[in-house]
């Protein structure tokens, strides 16, 4: 009866789009569902504009967006922005966030965190560029976030503080208060927030596994988690302007997470696994900027992240009783000079280079904690060869990398009809494992036949690296020790290659297609041994991954009650790979996305806005996966009040079906394996109140894209 009613209001309110990817797991699965895009305009305004290579964006003037609270929930409104499992991606690829032009080098969880605590009315206008030109120092798909910041001169105390709960089957919170100083020649923002509550989700595993002895094994395995921590996050930059050409500006990040998460294990795998998680960050950086365009800057990150695991289980075959202590420590140097020239009949140059230095000390230690002796299943004997002495596998390593990064571009404008932006970028990586050059070329062509359209091409080469954790030779353990997650030392980089061509018909239509064309994809799989009963998740190179997708979004708009916008998006994707373990893979689907967006204006003063949203995705591949179809519905009413609108209360209710999880499965030579995981309705309030005018400073912040999670 649910699932009746939840096509229904698809179908009644015509509710297409994307759906979540299967959320994050303890086992990290790296899904590939997108959740694609939507697509904007405004009154008669134009909202999309060009700037160079980049198209710009007013965010708070899209449609479908206006119940959002935050910056992050108003970046998913651009046309291309994909959500999967709270990380964003442009154009089905990954996408850096850059803040005022400069370098966000932020993992996808904490840039989910970060853009959730700017508030939407902070940003100003947004550039997007599927080809980021070499000059950002960032690689492929970008989004950069201009914010609105103070210019008269005067001294000003602003702030903000925010309060939000959100309930699903257990209660979440999380407070935050900001400040900013702003002179005539000195600038300071200050942000301290506070996240705690529980979390509880459930997974349902089962299995066939057929060993090489002929035997079949049927395993069922469900499994209770419920997580409780707290984090607290502060962040702090200054600036002080020597002169109308000279900036210095200092800025500090950090945080600390204390997570206690409790799993029992019930059906052919029974026991309990434990993980409890104390992760600090720290980020320092300096940036000075000079005259005739000349920025140069240095910046230190430290990272540890101690974790402990205690896990005691029964298998089939074999007992597991031990408690592992597992450690990440990364120290990450960076350092960069960039300058840029304007010159007389439209032509720019910029060049640059950069040199990151990291170190990743990790280790892995087990402590057994039996006495040596298993219980045998079949009665109460002691039987010592079911139990798995795990003391071999305690391990430490040390490894280094080292970049350098050279570009050079240019840039020119043909009067009001062609612009050129193109880039070479050569890049020198070293690690333990790989030594090697890069070439980066990047060209972005844009036409302007007409007042109201945009032509646009892309072509550009970049290269991607695996997370420090996934290339360590560590084996962790999970549903019970049947689940082994195996690290790969020889795991490659990848490199991909991309073009694009964009249309943008009376500046708020907007069809985009796009092929790619991945070398040694990287991406974390299930393989169920034969030789033995475990299922190993490792990070593995692809031969190639290619995609081709075609994507339309249209805005809607009925008088000044209703906006909204409706997004139709196409993939082709082909996942090959002939070195897998013995059952190489060469597979191929077409995805279809669909999203609607809808803001009902119920009244001016003060300011109500309704917003109900809908997204639904066809089945999908990745790797040896199918991904079944799925989709949810969000609601959410938001009332702005007071003076200036300066508080703002709403209340929502997220995936009011419980639709939006997708449940992978594997059905492939022999392979039999099936996931289902927990989806929760999210109810709660959240309000906010500025004063003084508040606005949003800029913040650099940290790379943690690499890090263990």
């Amino acid at each position: 009866m649910k699932q009746k009613l939840f096509l229904f209001l698809l179908s009644a309110v015509c509710l297409p789009v994307a759906a979540q990817t299967a959320a994050d797991d303890s086992l990290r699965l790296d899904s590939l569902v997108r959740t694609l895009p939507e697509v904007m305009v405004s009154g008669e305004r134009p909202v999309v504009k060009v700037r160079g290579a980049a198209l710009v964006y007013d965010v708070n003037r899209l449609p479908g967006n206006a119940a959002t609270d935050n910056a992050y929930d108003a970046l998913k409104a651009l046309p291309g922005v994909v959500e999967t499992g709270g990380s964003l991606t442009l154009g089905g690829r990954e996408v850096t966030v850059i803040m005022d032009g400069q370098v966000t080098n932020i993992s996808q969880e904490q840039l989910t965190e970060l853009l959730k605590s700017v508030p939407k009315d902070r940003v100003g206008d947004v550039e997007v560029m599927y080809n980021a030109p070499a000059k950002y120092q960032v690689k492929g798909a970008c989004i950069n976030i201009n914010f609105k910041h103070e210019t008269s001169g005067r001294q000003m105390l602003t702030g903000e503080v925010f309060g939000s709960y959100d309930q699903s089957r257990h209660a979440a919170f999380q407070e935050r208060a900001s400040v900013v100083y702003s002179g005539k020649k000195f600038s300071a923002d200050l942000m301290y927030s506070h996240d705690h509550g529980d979390n509880f989700n459930t997974r349902e595993v089962a299995t066939h596994h057929a060993l090489d002895d002929g035997t079949q094994h049927d395993i069922r395995s469900f499994e209770r988690t419920l997580a409780t921590g707290h984090s607290h996050k502060l962040r702090f930059s200054a600036g002080y302007d020597f002169s109308d050409k000279h900036r210095l500006s200092l800025s500090y990040y950090g945080s600390y997470a204390n997570t206690d998460s409790r799993q029992r294990i019930s059906g052919t795998i029974t026991g309990k696994n434990d993980l409890d998680s104390k992760p600090w960050l720290h980020d320092v950086s300096l940036d000075y900027k000079l005259p005739f365009g000349l920025n140069v800057g240095a910046e230190y990150t430290y990272y540890n992240s101690p974790q402990t695991q205690r896990l005691s289980s029964v298998l089939t075959d074999r007992e597991l009783n031990y408690v592992v202590n597992n450690c990440q420590r990364l120290d990450i140097w960076r350092v960069y000079a960039k300058q840029e020239h304007t010159f007389n009949g439209g032509w720019g140059l910029n060049y640059g280079a950069s040199y990151v230095r990291s170190t990743d000390n990790s280790r892995q230690d087990y402590n057994q904690q039996t006495s040596g002796q298993g219980t045998s299943r079949q009665g109460n004997m002691p039987d010592a060869n079911l139990l798995v002495d795990l003391s071999a596998r305690n391990s430490s390593a040390k490894k280094r990398e080292n970049t350098v990064n050279l570009y050079a571009g240019f840039s020119k404008n043909f009067g009001n009809k062609v612009i050129i932006d193109a880039s070479l970028a050569a890049e020198y990586y070293n690690s333990t494992a790989w030594n090697e050059w890069n070439f980066l070329p990047t060209l972005n062509l844009t036409y302007l036949p007409a007042e109201g359209h945009v032509l646009q091409l892309g072509v550009s080469s970049t290269t991607a690296y695996p997370e420090y954790w996934a290339v360590q030779d560590f084996i962790t353990y999970s549903n019970g020790g049947y689940d082994e997650i195996v690290g790969n030392p020889a795991l490659k980089p990848s490199h991909e290659y991309q073009a694009s061509l964009t249309y943008v018909l009376k500046n708020k239509y907007v069809v985009t297609g796009w092929f790619s064309y991945t070398d040694d994809h990287f991406m974390q799989t299930l393989y169920q041994r034969p030789d033995e009963l475990t299922e190993t998740f490792r990070w593995v190179n692809f031969d190639f991954q290619q995609q081709a997708g075609l994507m339309a979004a249209v805005p809607l708009k009925l008088g000044g009650w209703y906006s909204g916008n409706l997004t139709a998006t196409g993939v082709w994707m082909r996942h090959k790979d002939s070195d897998f373990y013995d059952i190489p893979f060469d597979r191929s689907r077409l995805l279809g996305v669909f999203s609607l967006r809808n803001d009902f204006h119920i009244s001016r003063s003060p300011e109500i806005t309704l917003s109900l949203n809908g997204q639904v995705q066809t089945m999908a591949i990745q790797g040896n996966y199918d991904l079944p179809a799925a989709g949810r519905v969000d609601a959410a009413v938001q009332l702005k009040f007071l003076k200036d609108r300066c508080a703002t209360l709403k209340v929502y209710c997220y995936d009011m079906f419980e639709t939006s999880h997708i449940d992978p499965y594997i059905r492939f030579k022999g392979q039999d394996f099936s996931m289902k995981m927990s989806s929760f309705r999210h109810v709660g309030v959240t309000f906010s109140y500025a004063f003084g005018g508040y606005k949003e400073k800029k913040h650099k912040e940290v790379d943690t894209s690499r890090f263990m999670k």
